[in-house]
């Protein structure tokens, strides 16, 4: 069983602006200051519940670190966050290595990753969650820390953004404001979370190792980076 910083510029409504930057006023002696907010808790959360199509396979059952990469992603999240979950679809309970892990089962609308956000809310709405796709077995502890580092709990998201400009909506901290106009958009039938990001107040993050960002969702990628790793990532 298993045991359970780089430069950032906003986007606001398609817009992109500098970060304000933080007053250096110091308090004065005797003047009341209202106490500082807390962020809401953060909270780590594997998406897997593709089908995996391409890859003619679970991407969750590959190894590329010596473990399923289900496992792998959802022990680094929990180091970073101090808890994390999987979200999956309904068929993947009691399969292993899935049965091992701490679920968060997406039973509601096919909306891919959204839906997944959508079913982690409804377990812990008021947290906020860095989700992790489990076809990016190249992000490291590394990358999660520069994104947590420049989290702006203020915003719907805090995004790396690519040097395509990109942004990208996997490796991502969703913070619970955003959950209402995400579900608007599911209604509305659009599930994707790139448009989401691409609309909405998000902190964007320029990824000082922006190829760990690759995601790896066919039979050749998957081979190539055995082949770098020096793995089989076939077991």
């Amino acid at each position: 069983m298993y045991g359970f910083s780089g430069d950032m510029v906003y986007a606001c409504f398609g817009h992109i602006a500098a970060r304000p930057a933080r007053s250096n006023r110091a308090n004065l002696k005797g003047t009341y200051q209202p106490a500082a907010m807390s962020p809401p808790p953060l909270l780590g959360l594997v998406l897997a519940g593709g089908a995996s199509r391409r890859m003619s396979r679970d991407k969750g059952t590959i190894s590329y670190h010596g473990e399923p990469q289900v496992v792998h992603a959802w022990r680094l999240l929990t180091d970073v966050c101090g808890s994390a979950y999987v979200s999956t679809n309904a068929r993947n309970v009691g399969v292993a290595p899935y049965s091992e892990l701490p679920l968060i089962v997406d039973v509601g609308h096919s909306g891919g990753p959204a839906s997944g956000l959508d079913a982690a809310w409804s377990r812990h709405p008021n947290a906020a969650w860095l989700t992790l796709a489990v076809d990016m077995p190249l992000v490291d502890r590394a990358l999660l820390e520069e994104l947590i580092a420049a989290r702006d709990a203020a915003a719907h998201a805090t995004a790396f953004r690519h040097l395509d400009g990109i942004i990208e909506p996997l490796c991502t901290i969703w913070e619970p404001a955003a959950r209402a106009s995400l579900l608007e958009r599911l209604a509305a039938g659009d599930a994707s979370l790139r448009r989401f990001l691409e609309t909405h107040s998000v902190a964007l993050v320029a990824p000082s190792t922006p190829d760990k960002l690759r995601s790896i969702d066919d039979p050749a990628a998957r081979a190539a980076l055995a082949r770098v790793l020096g793995s089989s990532a076939d077991s």
